[in-house]
């Protein structure tokens, strides 16, 4: 979608659309079919989500921002990014899982953050073995950490359930938070965005208990969690009947 567009349509509209024995959603604009901004038709899969890109659609009073536009930023975001390359988004998320965040702890010299750490992500990693089959190896300091493949494999399998709309928000989260375990558990409304957020931030946010924290990291931090809650809203909204 161009920059700068003016709104150029007077009424938006939602078109139900049946297809291999399944309905789709539309948005229609003057009646023409809603693209993303790659050209493709928007092909939305339930009504709450046509529903909330309506409105946005709706609310625009002059000039169009996707930026504003959140609910239609990430639908054309799956059909532009994320159907073409859905494997290889798979294989990046177990990427995360063989680097995974929480089996980095701290080292020796610093016990009370090693005690923090271990208070606050041990539980995690014992839900992802006990509900997943996943057991990861934990590594004090900076020297990485090998995966075993088998858990790896397993964490493939926890990946299959999810389809494209599902497996953008697992990406989104993961990208964000650096976390395949905490991610999720996010998928699977474990915790929700402020607690992915307090545990995958957990060494930062406990330095700025000790040390303070200064403007720009703070603005850095709430855009983060702003973003983490976005996915959130979206994938709350892909799930309603």
């Amino acid at each position: 979608m161009k920059k700068g567009m003016k709104r150029f349509y007077s009424q938006v509209e939602i078109a139900e659309k049946a297809e291999n024995a399944a309905s789709s959603f539309q948005i229609l604009l003057d009646g023409r079919v809603l693209k993303s901004p790659a050209g493709e038709p928007l092909l939305l899969p339930n009504a709450s989500l046509a529903a909330c890109i309506k409105t946005e659609w709706d609310q625009v009073e002059q000039d169009i921002h996707p930026d504003n536009m959140p609910y239609f930023s990430a639908a054309a975001t799956v059909i532009d990014r994320v159907m073409p390359q859905a494997e290889t988004l798979r294989e990046q998320l177990v990427g995360f899982a063989g680097n995974e965040l929480i089996c980095y702890r701290a080292p020796d010299d610093e016990r009370e953050l090693y005690s923090h750490q271990q208070q606050h992500w041990d539980s995690w990693l014992e839900w992802a073995e006990n509900a997943h089959h996943i057991s990861l190896n934990i590594q004090s300091g900076i020297m990485p950490v090998k995966q075993d493949e088998q858990s790896l494999q397993h964490c493939r399998i926890a990946i299959e359930q999810y389809d494209d709309w599902y497996l953008s928000c697992f990406v989104r989260a993961a990208q964000i938070s650096g976390s395949f375990v905490l991610s999720l558990a996010f998928m699977h409304q474990k915790i929700d965005y402020q607690q992915l957020f307090n545990l995958s931030f957990l060494e930062e946010l406990y330095q700025n208990e000790r040390w303070g924290c200064d403007d720009e990291a703070a603005a850095r931090q709430q855009q983060l969690k702003t973003d983490l809650k976005d996915v959130s809203d979206f994938l709350q909204v892909i799930s309603a009947a």
